[in-house]
């Protein structure tokens, strides 16, 4: 599998423009982030993932969630 992979990347690298690459990096940093096991967060994310964590939940507005989708198609 590790010939594969390499394979891959090597052939995205030759075969894909930049914005192409960038956003397959985003995918790989995704799919690592959520297949890596333990999250390795730094102090300052952690106390972000709080803060975060205790805003009280507001629900989406449907008419500007229908915008935003019927702008992007």
């Amino acid at each position: 599998m590790e010939d594969r992979l390499h394979t891959l990347m090597a052939r995205a690298d030759a075969n894909l423009d930049a914005p192409a690459r960038a956003v397959l990096a985003d995918i790989v940093e995704g799919f690592i982030a959520t297949h890596a096991g333990a999250p390795d967060f730094t102090d300052d994310e952690r106390a972000h993932l709080r803060r975060i964590d205790g805003e009280p939940f507001v629900a989406a507005d449907r008419e500007a969630v229908a915008a935003l989708f019927a702008r992007r198609g």
